[in-house]
């Protein structure tokens, strides 16, 4: 169920997809980019702009265009401070993308949602695009119920239940046996129409997860039967990242 709009929020939200595509660009972004890239007239992204440049959360570079400011850099390394953990988990990403044709995406659980906060793109025109930021539910879809079904039995039924009257908890834990069963989760176009994905959790040293890995892509080509054949591959480099995040998924688990 989508959260209610907060009436008058339109000008944060305009200014937090202004950051967004700041954050997500390699260079310096000109002003039209931006404004283009968010759906903004130019004069109203130059406004925000100006207001993220004098709080330092944009600047403004030498050579033109915008990119990321001090404050922001700052937050990042409060919110992240292995960022180290992550870049190293890139090329892993990169390898699983490459090895399967599909998008392949790093997950993050943030209280009752997963957060996609690292992906590798598949290189078909059609594909699975990997949005940073992106949340979807933990009781919904392969990305979430990989990270749900290794909680602790409380924590499980308290995300159930405040997901409302729109999921059946009986419904719930037969998909998460399922999950535990085989190792890894399944689904077909659990929160995106059209694609199919399996993601395997990465486990801590209690067997519990804050994080799992996707892989997913549009249903007539990367099937279930395709998938589950690389389900072997996924849960075998999920437990190679899993030594590697150890010292940051408590922190992360966090919510």
């Amino acid at each position: 169920m989508a959260a209610a709009r907060t009436e008058g929020g339109d000008t944060a939200r305009r200014a937090l997809r202004l950051v967004e595509a700041v954050a997500a660009a390699s260079s310096p972004v000109a002003l039209q980019d931006l404004a283009d890239a968010v759906g903004l007239s130019k004069s109203t992204a130059y406004r925000l702009l100006r207001v993220l440049q004098e709080e330092s959360y944009v600047t403004r570079a030498d050579a033109g265009g915008y990119r990321i400011g001090a404050r922001l850099m700052g937050l990042a390394a409060e919110v992240m401070p292995r960022a180290d953990v992550f870049a190293g988990a890139r090329p892993m990403l990169r390898a699983l993308a490459d090895l399967s044709g599909e998008t392949a995406t790093l997950h993050l659980r943030a209280g009752d949602e997963a957060i996609l906060v690292l992906g590798a793109e598949s290189d078909y025109e059609l594909r699975r695009a990997a949005r940073l930021g992106s949340a979807t539910p933990l009781h919904r879809g392969a990305s979430g119920q990989a990270i749900l079904a290794h909680l602790p039995a409380d924590e499980i039924a308290a995300i159930v239940q405040r997901a409302g009257d729109a999921v059946r908890p009986d419904e719930v834990e037969r998909a998460l046996g399922t999950v535990r069963a085989d190792g890894y989760a399944l689904s077909h176009a659990a929160n995106h129409p059209g694609l199919l994905g399996i993601a395997a959790p990465i486990l801590n040293t209690s067997r519990h997860a804050a994080a799992s890995v996707a892989i997913s892509g549009p249903a007539d080509r990367w099937t279930a039967r395709r998938a589950v054949a690389f389900s072997e591959l996924l849960t075998e480099r999920c437990a190679r990242l899993a030594a590697l995040f150890e010292a940051s998924l408590p922190a992360a688990a966090a919510g």
